[in-house]
């Protein structure tokens, strides 16, 4: 599952963030394989949007550890979401330029811009209040917690 977040929160979430919608693996798809239309690329940004959104807001409620503890349980059930997101996204062939821009076109790369921002803050107040004495946040975030830099180590 760590393997899979990694993906989630920092190839998918840090380039939407950048203002880089880019969806699909780098390699183009094989010619024997229909190539997703734009309207599949764009809700699938969309849908890693909402759900980063959804994770956020729910990290940035966090002030004490009955709130920790309430959040520990969204974080549950938003992580595999995540992942299936992912993976979808892993599975799909890069865009071509051109429906590259049409999905540019349909996210909001500003929303994406704080959205991301969010999140990154929130985690970072929680981990700075070590969780608000919540164990079952710490252990929902887990995953998360084991992608970032100083873990790699």
């Amino acid at each position: 599952m760590k393997a899979h977040l990694i993906t989630a929160l920092f190839a998918v979430a840090a380039p939407l963030s950048m203002a880089d919608i880019s969806l699909g693996t780098q390699t183009p798809a094989p010619a024997q394989t229909a190539k997703p239309s734009a309207e599949e690329y764009a809700q699938l940004a969309k849908d890693i949007l909402n759900t980063l959104k959804e994770l956020a807001g729910s990290l940035a409620s966090v002030t004490d550890q009955a709130s920790a503890d309430t959040a520990a349980a969204q974080v549950a059930d938003i992580l595999p979401r995540m992942v299936e997101l992912q993976k979808k996204a892993e599975g799909m062939p890069r865009p071509s330029n051109e429906i590259e821009a049409i999905v540019r076109g349909q996210v909001n790369v500003e929303e994406a811009q704080q959205v991301v921002s969010s999140f990154m803050s929130a985690f970072i107040n929680i981990c700075m209040h070590n969780a608000y004495g919540s164990q079952n946040l710490l252990n929902a975030l887990g995953p998360v917690m084991n992608i970032m830099p100083e873990s790699r180590q």
